[in-house]
């Protein structure tokens, strides 16, 4: 009985398998149609749809944990290692993995805005706002979609300053336009940070990239140097206000001296005495307050972060998108596979309703 059920299965499963491609064959003209349809509609959405273009930059921070003695050297051969250690002693609140949150950040955006890009396709320059505002090119679709008022507001033309925290709807729409542009991501185990860009003009994409990387390095420079700044302008102020009365001891001291030249008098010695002491406690006052700055100027730039360009950014030669050969692919499969589908539940139906 067992030998016999074998043969019986296989059997089965030739006759429906015959069963099958003979429906297909049957039904090929609705798929050759269904086919035909759906590849037109396809190829004429993806042929419709503006290409877009690549450009990517990427950057090595420095950590300050990793800016001398004995933890920056062991950050060192771990990353070297591809293993990320602990901060080691970073007071940092901004670590490289919330760099991505830096980018996206409204403010960070709203300064990007006001850089000037140069866009070989209109030949034109202009800043990134007015570029995402008016050069972007739209599908033929929604340049048909009506739109709402055709007049623009003067302030929204002439004034490129985004307050950050009160945007309208058409400042609002550039910037998320202008955020899904932008992508930025850290290895967690190297801190490298990839800045990439996706815009519809080869050069604008590695212009807009380069600003990117700058203004980050710039923002995290500003961030990590903060108090160090604060630091160094408060000695500057305090060895500044110690010259000052340095000089005026100095002067008082030598316009007395020369006033009093032949006096021999006790008074005088004394007075004469106190002002050369004043004088030198003002000049050791001073020369603190020097030292002080040039710390604090030592530990400002102890603080001020590197860079490492690894791979700058290039203007991309080939469009990154919409991939159209494989969107028509992806389509015709799809189409092919729902036909017949389509053509097998059909018969599905009719046996159960003869049934």
């Amino acid at each position: 009985m067992e030998t016999n059920n074998i043969p019986q299965s296989s059997d089965s499963i030739a006759v429906r398998f015959a069963h099958v491609l003979q429906l297909i064959i049957r039904g090929w003209k609705t798929i050759i149609v269904t086919m035909v349809v759906v590849i037109a509609i396809a190829a004429v959405y993806i042929f419709s749809l503006p290409r877009v273009y690549e450009s990517e930059c990427t950057l090595l921070p420095e950590t300050s944990s990793s800016s001398g003695g004995i933890s920056g050297n062991l950050g060192s051969l771990a990353s070297m290692a591809g293993i990320k250690m602990g901060d080691m002693g970073n007071q940092d609140a901004i670590y490289p993995e919330f760099y991505p949150k830096v980018v996206s950040s409204t403010v960070f955006l709203a300064e990007l805005l006001k850089d000037q890009v140069t866009c070989k396709r209109t030949k034109s320059k202009t800043n990134v706002y007015v570029y995402f505002r008016d050069k972007q090119q739209k599908a033929w679709w929604a340049k048909m979609m009506p739109k709402g008022e055709e007049k623009k507001d003067s302030s929204d033309v002439d004034n490129f300053n985004i307050n950050p925290t009160h945007i309208s709807k058409k400042q609002q729409k550039v910037v998320d336009d202008l955020s899904g542009a932008i992508m930025c991501m850290v290895d967690k185990k190297t801190d490298m940070i990839t800045v990439r860009v996706e815009v519809q003009d080869a050069d604008v994409a590695q212009q807009i990239a380069d600003l990117v990387c700058k203004r980050l390095q710039t923002y995290i420079t500003r961030y990590r140097t903060n108090k160090a700044r604060k630091d160094v302008t408060y000695s500057e102020a305090i060895a500044k206000n110690a010259y000052d009365k340095y000089i005026k001891s100095q002067t008082d001291y030598a316009a007395f001296c020369d006033t009093h030249e032949d006096v021999t008098l006790t008074s005088y010695q004394q007075v004469q005495d106190r002002l050369e002491n004043e004088m030198q406690l003002a000049f050791n006052t001073y020369s603190q307050c020097a030292q002080q700055l040039q710390l604090a100027k030592m530990k400002l730039q102890e603080r001020t972060p590197v860079y490492t360009t690894i791979q700058p950014a290039t203007v991309p030669q080939k469009p990154c998108g919409p991939k159209r050969v494989f969107t028509i692919l992806a389509f015709t499969m799809l189409s092919f596979f729902g036909s017949v589908c389509w053509i097998l539940m059909r018969d599905m139906l009719k046996k159960k309703r003869a049934n």
